[in-house]
């Protein structure tokens, strides 16, 4: 996990620098003093995971994580909060706050560790899971309430322009109302597949709708779901399906008069 990136936020200059000391050499690290600075570093760069102290100067880590968590840019981003408040009021508190690990100092390296790479393994494979899902029912993808909410947003937005040849990456950014970069880091982190790729797919399932339940030849169809040139739609179609638009309805027609029989 070389190329995941980590935000470590404690104001203790020793502590930050022990744990950085400790990661290095398996993460690309990020690092700030309070939560302030920890919060611009997290919004610019999406890490894949935030370590952060609770008791810090400019804005604590229970604020920290409220905020991280509320915004649609951020909501996905782990966090593993460390404290010397042990009480169990503290640990309900940064827990509801959206803490997804409450560690209380001192905490063993190794532990910490432990839970990084848990958590990292585990994002991971919910990635694969929604990407999966995601092909076979959108809106049924089982992310947190703001992750939700940000898929059916993008979905509604990339159905409503699917007969748009134009419809591209940079547009959709711009309706979400976020950057092209923030965006791909965003859907990235939901769904391990490209985001043009998922594009071309909802066009192609449009595609498969319009052929098996309209009366339109297969050229209206690739101009209904947005390619101008019909031999590469049946490319991309036959890459998306494995057969041919043509194959496709044929075999759906045959299933249909073997049902009827």
């Amino acid at each position: 996990m070389g190329n995941k990136k980590i935000l470590i936020i404690e104001d203790n200059d020793e502590l930050r620098g022990f744990i950085k000391s400790c990661l290095e050499h398996l993460y690309e690290l990020s690092e700030a003093p309070d939560g302030k600075k920890g919060w611009e570093i997290a919004v610019n760069e999406l890490p894949d995971l935030i370590v952060t102290d609770v008791m810090m100067p400019e804005m604590d880590g229970n604020e920290f994580c409220r905020n991280l968590k509320k915004d649609e840019r951020t909501s996905h981003i782990p966090v593993i909060m460390l404290t010397a408040k042990a009480a169990e009021e503290h640990q309900i508190e940064g827990l509801e706050s959206g803490a997804d690990i409450y560690l209380n100092k001192p905490f063993s390296i190794v532990v910490l560790q432990t839970y990084i790479n848990n958590i990292l393994k585990s994002k991971e494979a919910l990635r694969q899971h929604y990407s999966q899902k995601i092909f076979l029912e959108p809106l049924a993808v089982e992310v947190g309430t703001v992750d939700k909410k940000f898929m059916e947003r993008l979905m509604a937005i990339v159905d409503e322009n699917l007969e748009e040849p134009n419809f591209s990456v940079p547009i959709l950014s711009k309706e979400l109302g976020m950057s092209k970069a923030v965006l791909y880091k965003k859907f990235s982190a939901l769904v391990k597949i490209p985001i043009g790729e998922f594009i071309k797919s909802m066009r192609l399932k449009r595609a498969v709708n319009l052929l098996t339940h309209d009366k339109m030849n297969i050229s209206e169809i690739a101009w209904k779901v947005g390619f101008n040139d019909r031999k590469y739609f049946s490319k991309e179609f036959k890459r998306f399906y494995g057969k041919s638009p043509s194959e496709y309805l044929n075999d759906h027609e045959k299933g249909l008069d073997s049902a009827n029989r």
